[in-house]
């Protein structure tokens, strides 16, 4: 099932979001924007957690 992620619903104000075939696929799409929009050089765990915690099937 594919799988749904807003940015907006972990960082206030950031509209970004994606859709993927799957999870695996889709951290692959949220690090990236993390890395490029965010600054963020890692993801430490509990933003891991909220990210998935945030997740939807579509």
């Amino acid at each position: 099932m594919a799988k749904k992620f807003s940015c907006g619903d972990v960082v206030d104000g950031c509209a970004w979001s994606a859709t993927a075939k799957d999870e695996t696929e889709l951290f692959e799409k949220i690090s990236k924007h993390a890395k490029d929009a965010h600054k963020m050089t890692s993801i430490p765990d509990e933003v891991i957690q909220k990210v998935k915690s945030k997740i939807k099937d579509v």
